[in-house]
């Protein structure tokens, strides 16, 4: 049976999860379109996308343009004659000229139940916020960000626990599910839209590094869902003797020292150490020294290398 000529576009891990498995699935991929290689980490090394080391293993056609504009890669798009594009976590606004080209639409992979939790950080922004439910919509992509009509949906939980990496695996796995089904519905045309409800539209920002230092000012319980949204990335941390610590785990303890300060220090033990907050006490299981491994508490506890003492105010 003849499949779909798809083009790909992704750039992050999320999206490479979704290419990986149009690719094992033998779906017709023409080519990908992944973000510009742009310089990493203290090195400022060059690496490659997730979705450009797939495709340059697979011997995928790829394009990185700096702007969707470009009338020449526009040109070169449309020459290869595909009829669906599908974007999964790509970074960029696809213009309307682009998404006019294709018989059969383009379709975008989203993680969230939409309309709630439109643009960058869907997945920070539902644990970061407390909800109690997310999930995965595909919707028929329009020029307007997360806003097109929904063709599938499927929810998933959010368990107390969760971080930003674990709910990215759940959603990967219904992710794949919902969008072949998607697919096979595209191809013999028999899906249908469903118009997003804009009453109830919400929109997650853009994450940057400077994001994750802690604000002891919050409340405890804000400051643990924030850990736990900003794992694996940023990963959040506190500031001590000029040194940035990072935090990958912590608990709230339900009650607050009035004599004590915001930021202080209250006790350290095998159990964690404690930090007084806006309200509640946060307590730090888990963290990182520069160039270290990630510890737990106990560990640095028992190695005494170290400047944690009670009493002391963290940045």
């Amino acid at each position: 049976m003849k499949t779909l000529k798809i083009i790909f576009a992704g750039t992050s891990n999320f999206s490479e999860k979704y290419l990986s498995a149009l690719i094992y699935l033998q779906y017709s991929i023409q080519a990908v379109i992944t973000q510009p290689d742009r310089p990493c980490g203290r090195g400022q090394k060059i690496i490659f996308s997730p979705v450009k080391q797939t495709a340059i293993k697979k011997n995928l056609p790829i394009f990185q343009p700096l702007r969707l504009n470009d009338k020449n890669f526009q040109k070169i798009l449309s020459s290869f004659s595909a009829e669906l594009m599908i974007v999964v976590a790509y970074g960029q606004i696809i213009p309307q000229k682009i998404l006019s080209m294709f018989p059969k639409g383009c379709i975008n992979v989203h993680a969230s139940l939409l309309p709630r939790w439109r643009g960058a950080s869907p997945i920070q922004s539902a644990i970061l916020f407390g909800d109690k439910k997310t999930g995965v919509s595909i919707i028929k992509m329009n020029n307007k960000i997360d806003s097109g009509n929904i063709i599938m949906l499927k929810e998933c939980l959010i368990s107390p626990q969760e971080t930003s990496e674990t709910l990215s695996l759940k959603l990967i796995k219904i992710g794949i599910k919902i969008l072949i089904k998607t697919l096979f519905q595209i191809k013999n045309n028999i899906f249908t839209e469903t118009q997003q409800n804009e009453k109830y539209a919400t929109f997650s920002k853009k994450i940057l590094k400077t994001d994750a230092l802690l604000n002891w000012n919050k409340n405890a319980d804000f400051l643990e869902r924030i850990i736990r949204a900003f794992n694996p990335w940023p990963i959040c941390y506190f500031i001590m003797d000029k040194i940035p610590i990072k935090v990958w785990q912590a608990k709230v303890i339900k009650n607050t020292h009035h004599n004590c300060s915001i930021g202080e220090i209250i006790s350290i033990n095998k159990y964690g150490m404690q930090i007084n907050t806006k309200n509640n006490i946060l307590n730090i299981e888990k963290i990182q020294l520069p160039g270290k491994n990630i510890a737990n508490i106990q560990e640095i506890i028992l190695s005494k290398k170290h400047n944690f003492r009670c009493g002391k105010i963290l940045l």
